[in-house]
């Protein structure tokens, strides 16, 4: 009789198998989805991996993540979080495997090899599900276990049903390293193997090639030998994780194959072992039930041709068992693989269908996903999980599910349970009628034989247990729960194991009371009841003469004040601190205090009224350390100017916020009046008289001067300060210009001859203007006959007068000398022109008015008139014929 735990599973023979771990696969470009019983192609993948990969599924075969060795991706086909960079390698037969922890549902380890037996070896990484919002996190990454290591990694279940051993071949010897997964990690310290044949270390690392299998049931693992053209066979010892000799084996014994061996897998009734050779281009079975060297060797059978698309030959072809109990063959850049349908048998039995699996257009490659091989072993033995009496147990059967029995059916020794005391489906559930000793008989009709199992053990009655109604208490207060039952076990959700506990938290609180081998949970939700809500603020700072109002009401409470009172509000005129409680109907009291600090105001003056000029301004000036300002119009400086007369305020602010204002009224005292006129412009010769007379004033003029007026003779600024009897000045100022009168010169009377013509005038700067005694006003006036002429000129309104005589005279038979030029390029009157100079040879000198000569001619041409440099003047002439020696005399005037 079994007297076992109602809620613990009592058999563990099989803890694989109804998981779904394996039915997900991810390889080379492709995918196979397993969950209907056959594969079904994936064309999802984010993944193209030409050698190993490895992929897992959850409880319910839906896809947790996927790798090639160097990334991880998750079930969105997204590089998981921290998942890329991993040391393993792509084109590695056997790159990566996954293990799940034990006895964690989130937490894998992901073990990677290098490829050609290079210095990465083999590693691990963890990967946490519960990250990243269930599509998993790389926790740690790359921990080194050993290095170098060959291409081969396989994994199986330990001789415990629980923990995982995770087996390698170190490169360049014989030594095999297991590592143990247990629920504390994975042991870093290796069971060490030296067994069989040395892998040889080469230049290029292509003996690191190669796959390593151990057999579903764990007892024996298999090493392909790409160099040596062998197949390595050896025991597993999985309670140590040693290789071992098989009984009839010499520990150096190889299994001849072939060309190449590279991809390796055993049977599902682990008799058969199949090897690809040849590139993977032909599939070898060996037949291992004798466990006799010779007759396994003897059992060697070519048994397919793998036919490859391309004409690359590669080094191999992985091989790997299925969920469904079929072993598949992969085919290097096919959209196909290969399929064992029946690798129980032997020879052409298996049935190999060599495109047997659509890809749906993706690509194979030279691998296959790797797994835990115990995930393909059946205990054949019943499994069960017992519960205490009032819930169902569970029943079922471990079998492939490929096997289909003729008849199956459960007997649950139970007949007070009428029609459901018995049961026809492989996995079932019963809820007994009654605690009790019970005989579950599980029968079964297969390949012509019938087999029964049977299992006794006992139901148990759970504890009755009641934590009571839901506790109510006011915050603060605390209360005891309890569940006492003679000869129990006690397990609350705080984590006490005595029979009472003493709680003042809300929550809701549960205890496990185990009598015998049932447990009963009891649950009580522990709550608080409502509060008054009461906060009279945080501690405050006032300032004098605030008035601070506290309330606390709350409906249906009673309050007390520090000095007593019972309202629900009190009034704050006074520094101190502050308490009130307040209780509820419920009797629940909130007590809250606040501390109240009473600041000076700040002292303002801004001084007594003023009267000031109406022309002046005075500055106020409120500054203070630590003080803010604002004055009456919003300015925020320490001082303000006064330009008018009115009331005027600051308020000062200090640092703790308290403000005071002060005020003070400015008036304005009368002006002098004082006005000298407009700007006045004056003519050389005038003058101006200013007039500053106002009464009861003094005066000061420009100059120091003080009487109440002032004569303008000369061109400047002249200004007075009047001041009166209020002591108020205003100033005025006056700009007086005086204008230059124009300078005209018409020349001294002179006489022409009669045909003659005289240019007088000439043209002056600054836009002077002109009259003629005509009427004319041309700067120039040209006289052809005898009279005065006047000229009047203007320079704005200044101006200036002259006048000339001139008189005509006949010249016939005579010399005419003028005695004037105006040599200005106006073609009249520009040179010196004497009338009647017949002969070519006339002497012609010219002096200055110092009597320097400026000029001479021996054969004067009527041509000479002075540079325009020489300005106007006055020369003198002499003009003489040394031939007859007449001589004239006299003065030119040039006026330009």
């Amino acid at each position: 009789m079994l007297l076992l735990c109602c809620i613990t599973q009592l058999t563990a023979q099989a803890q694989f198998q109804d998981q779904k771990h394996t039915n997900i696969w991810y390889f080379g470009t492709a995918g196979l989805d397993f969950n209907s019983g056959k594969p079904v192609p994936l064309t999802n993948s984010a993944m193209d991996a030409f050698e190993g990969t490895a992929s897992i599924a959850d409880d319910q075969g839906n896809l947790l993540f996927y790798s090639d060795g160097t990334t991880v991706w998750n079930k969105q086909h997204q590089v998981m979080a921290n998942g890329s960079g991993l040391l393993g390698h792509s084109s590695s037969a056997q790159s990566c495997l996954i293990v799940p922890k034990p006895g964690s549902k989130t937490i894998y380890y992901l073990f990677t090899t290098d490829n050609n037996g290079r210095s990465n070896g083999l590693r691990y990484s963890t990967i946490d599900m519960s990250r990243a919002g269930g599509l998993g996190e790389v926790t740690e990454k790359n921990i080194l276990l050993y290095t170098p290591t060959a291409e081969k990694l396989t994994a199986t279940l330990h001789q415990n049903k629980k923990d995982i051993w995770v087996v390698s071949h170190e490169y360049g010897s014989n030594t095999y390293y297991s590592y143990l997964v247990t629920e504390n990690g994975i042991k870093t310290v290796a069971t060490k193997s030296s067994i069989g044949n040395t892998i040889p270390s080469d230049l290029n690392g292509v003996s690191a090639i190669g796959c390593m299998k151990i057999s579903p049931d764990g007892s024996k693992i298999a090493v392909t030998n790409f160099i040596g053209n062998s197949v390595q066979i050896f025991a597993f010892d999985k309670t140590t994780g040693m290789l071992l000799s098989l009984p009839s084996l010499s520990s150096s014994v190889s299994l001849p194959v072939g060309t190449s061996p590279y991809g390796v897998e055993f049977s599902p009734d682990n008799t058969k072992l199949y090897v690809t050779v040849d590139a993977g281009t032909r599939l070898i079975q060996y037949d291992l039930s004798s466990n006799l060297e010779a007759t396994i060797i003897a059992s060697r059978r070519e048994v397919a041709q793998i036919n490859l698309n391309s004409s690359t030959r590669y080094v191999g072809n992985s091989l790997q068992l299925g969920p469904d109990g079929k072993i598949y063959v992969a085919k290097v850049t096919n959209t196909h693989i290969g399929v064992i349908n029946n690798p129980n048998a032997a020879g052409a039995a298996i049935n190999y269908v060599d495109n047997g699996v659509d890809l749906g257009g993706r690509k194979s490659q030279m691998g296959l996903p790797a797994f835990i091989q115990s995930y393909f072993s059946y205990s054949y033995d019943v499994k069960y999980t017992l519960n205490c009496f009032g819930q169902p147990s569970h029943f079922s059967f471990d079998a492939p599910p490929w096997e289909q029995p003729t008849f199956m059916q459960w007997d649950f020794g139970d007949p007070a349970s009428g029609a459901n005391n018995t049961s026809s489906n492989l996995s079932a559930s019963h809820n007994f009628s009654a605690p009790g000793t019970y005989t579950v008989t599980f029968t079964r009709h297969i390949n012509n034989k019938t087999e029964t199992y049977a299992i006794t053990f006992q139901i148990q009655a759970p504890p009755v247990v009641d934590l009571g109604p839901e506790r109510k208490i006011c915050p603060g207060a605390s209360v005891t729960l309890g569940a006492t039952i003679a000869n129990a076990n006690y397990t609350w959700s705080t984590g006490a194991t005595s029979p009472t506990i003493t709680t003042s938290t809300p929550g809701t609180y549960w205890v496990d009371v185990k009598v015998g081998n049932c447990t009963t949970r009891a649950t009580v939700k522990v709550s608080h009841l409502p509060l008054p809500v009461v906060n009279l603020g945080p501690d405050k700072e006032l300032c004098q003469g605030d008035v601070l109002g506290l309330n606390a009401f709350n409906q249906g409470t009673t309050y007390r004040w520090q000095d007593g009172s019972t309202d629900a509000t009190f009034r704050v005129t006074s520094p101190g601190t502050y308490r009130v409680e307040v209780t509820n109907a419920e009797g629940c009291t909130v007590v809250d205090e606040i501390n109240i600090k009473y600041n000076d105001l700040p002292v303002v003056n801004l001084g007594p009224d003023k009267d000031i000029c109406a022309n002046t301004t005075i500055t106020l000036d409120a500054t203070q350390s630590g003080m803010t300002y604002r004055w009456q119009d919003g300015s925020t400086a320490p001082t303000f100017t006064v330009r008018a007369p009115g009331k005027y305020s600051v308020t000062l602010t200090n640092s703790k916020g308290c403000s005071a204002t002060g005020s003070i009224n400015i008036n304005h005292l009368p002006l002098p009046v004082v006005n000298l006129g407009r700007d006045t412009t004056l003519c050389t010769g005038e003058t101006l008289l200013l007039n500053a007379t106002f009464p009861n004033s003094t005066y000061l003029w420009q100059d120091g001067s003080t009487s109440p007026t002032f004569t303008v003779k000369e061109s400047g600024t002249y200004w007075v300060d009047v001041t009166n009897e209020f002591g108020c000045t205003v100033r005025d100022q006056i700009w007086v210009p005086y204008l230059v009168r124009p300078t005209i010169f018409l020349g001294n009377d002179t006489t022409l001859c009669y045909g003659d013509t005289l240019v007088i005038g000439r043209e002056l700067p600054g836009g002077v203007k002109y009259k003629w005694q005509d009427g004319s006003t041309e700067a120039k006036l040209t006289v052809t006959k005898p009279g005065v002429y006047k000229l009047s000129a203007y320079n704005q309104h200044c101006e200036a007068n002259d006048e000339i005589r001139i008189k005509f005279k006949d010249c016939v038979g005579g010399l005419f000398v003028p005695n004037i030029i105006t040599p200005n390029g106006d073609g009249l009157n520009d040179v010196f022109f004497v009338h009647g100079l017949m002969e070519d040879n006339w002497e012609l000198k010219i002096y200055s008015r110092w009597g320097k000569e400026v000029y001479r001619a021996n054969n004067y041409k009527n041509d000479w008139a002075p540079p325009a440099a020489a300005g106007t003047g006055v020369y003198f002439y002499h003009l003489t014929h040394p031939a007859t020696g007449r001589t004239y005399k006299g003065s030119l005037e040039v006026v330009f």
